[in-house]
């Protein structure tokens, strides 16, 4: 019972960890999505919006607009 107490407060603690950091990067990427005058603002609107729309999950949102921003740059 001890090593289920155990591994549940640290099931708890890492994800209280993940969801701060999460948050922590979606407001950066909203910041980032709202200053029109950085170079990087089209890609932040692609992952906020692909997110946003509930499309796909955040980090392959991130991974398709840095591929389609990548094949831009390339042309």
């Amino acid at each position: 019972m001890a090593f289920v107490g155990i591994a549940e407060v640290m099931y708890w603690l890492y994800k209280k960890e993940y969801l701060r950091a999460k948050a922590k990067y979606l407001r950066e990427l909203i910041d980032q999505k709202n200053d029109l005058n950085s170079s990087n603002e089209p890609f932040y609107t692609c992952v906020y919006e692909k997110w946003n729309s509930g499309e796909v999950p955040l980090k392959e949102a991130n991974t398709l607009c840095s591929l389609k921003f990548e094949q831009n740059k390339r042309f």
